[in-house]
């Protein structure tokens, strides 16, 4: 959060290789998830950088697109407005007793697939960017909802994924509005689906963030 939002910063992108571990409550964890770490940057992010978080209510917006909902976020800042959280997640996948309420939930049915998925993403991003008018962005990028996951249900494709990837980077890049990538669940076997689908969030997110653009500049 640092390397986006520090005094003198000109950077609009960064990246945690791990993490997104979203299904982690304030007092224990849950799935693979030991601590919340976007709640913990977020949090320290509102102590740390209050002014450039000021000019807006909500100032900071979690994009969870993990195949399973973003439970420990969605408890960890409920009722805070200052942090709004949005997850999009398989109906019928994990988890099953803990599920919380988000600022909104999208649950999609087993088998979605990449048209009415980045459908959906379509619709929402753009709503999101101006109810709220974030000032710093969380994305949790998991590859679960690959047709190849073991624990994922849904059916999207690589490329499916790659263009989710840039529809929120679109988003971010046209409102000059920073951004935190973290990785979240990929589980396919064998493994090269969910790495290759992994290191695309990656890579794509160096080359649009690398790469010039114009940008909407708030006066």
């Amino acid at each position: 959060t640092h390397d986006v939002m520090g005094q003198g910063t000109a950077h609009k992108a960064a990246a945690q290789i791990a993490g997104g571990t979203h299904h982690a409550f304030a007092g224990w964890g849950e799935g693979f998830c030991v601590f919340n770490d976007i709640a913990v940057a977020a949090v320290n992010a509102l102590a740390h950088f209050p002014n450039q978080l000021a000019a807006s209510p909500t100032p900071i917006l979690v994009i969870d697109l993990d195949v399973h909902q973003g439970n420990g976020t969605a408890k960890i800042f409920e009722g805070d407005d200052r942090v709004v959280t949005f997850s999009v997640h398989g109906a019928g996948n994990y988890p099953w007793k803990t599920k919380m309420v988000s600022d909104h939930d999208v649950d999609l049915p087993d088998d979605t697939g990449d048209e009415e998925y980045n459908a959906i993403i379509a619709e929402w991003l753009p709503f999101l960017f101006d109810r709220y008018d974030p000032r710093l962005v969380y994305f949790q990028a998991g590859v679960d909802a690959l047709k190849e996951d073991s624990f994922g249900r849904l059916g999207m494709t690589r490329g499916g994924l790659l263009t989710r990837n840039h529809m929120v980077f679109n988003q971010c890049i046209s409102r000059d509005v920073p951004l935190v990538i973290t990785m979240g669940g990929g589980y396919s076997r064998p493994s090269d689906a969910s790495i290759n689908a992994h290191a695309d969030v990656f890579r794509s997110a160096a080359y649009r963030f690398a790469s010039p653009s114009p940008t909407t500049k708030r006066g």
